[in-house]
């Protein structure tokens, strides 16, 4: 049942750019060159980190936060959880010619005995301030057309999400992902070089 209502919302939004294109890109594009706040999206941290932060800041800055680094760009962080679970949080960052992106993951898991999930568990309270930013940007200061096109659900204590949580352009130079619940989070950032 989960899949299919994953598959349902994956086809409604493909239905949604597929026979609105030209009002939802040109009015993105627009927006983009003219008002898109390109430095303060650029400012935006995660875990103290943002898209300026320097290369050689954000080891001593996640490890002081307490990462450790678990490959050349990847830094992973554990905290135990009731019944053996516990919850373990991911940030990769990416730096190439063409983009540079921060992406933080955070899920619970382990444990033998499969506990029920908390209806309704909040946000936690740093990440919910990291995703409310991003969310401005992307379904706040934008027309309706694009807020639907980009699939801004409301935002609640629990449930902070855009663009069925996957990446999505939200300016010529910036995409952005945020699907963060009270159980799992996904946030992203990507500045695209040009």
């Amino acid at each position: 049942m989960h899949h299919f209502h994953q598959y349902a919302r994956i086809l409604l939004l493909i239905s949604v750019l597929l026979f609105k294109p030209s009002t939802v890109f040109a009015a993105t594009d627009n927006e983009s060159s003219d008002s898109f706040p390109l430095q303060r999206f650029l400012d935006l941290e995660i875990e103290g980190i943002s898209l300026n932060t320097l290369p050689e800041d954000i080891p001593v800055i996640l490890e002081a936060a307490g990462y450790a680094q678990a490959g050349n760009a990847t830094f992973i962080k554990q905290t135990p959880l009731a019944g053996g679970r516990r919850t373990l949080y991911r940030i990769e960052l990416e730096d190439t010619p063409g983009h540079r992106r921060i992406t933080y993951y955070r899920e619970e898991g382990g444990g033998r005995n499969k506990s029920s999930v908390e209806k309704n568990k909040p946000i936690p309270d740093n990440e919910a301030v990291w995703a409310k930013a991003i969310y401005e940007l992307a379904c706040l200061q934008v027309m309706d057309e694009i807020k639907q096109a980009r699939a801004c659900q409301p935002v609640v204590d629990w449930e902070i999400r855009f663009g069925e949580g996957n990446f999505l352009s939200i300016s010529a130079n910036a995409s952005a992902q945020v699907d963060a619940t009270g159980t799992n989070t996904m946030l992203g950032v990507t500045y695209i070089k040009k």
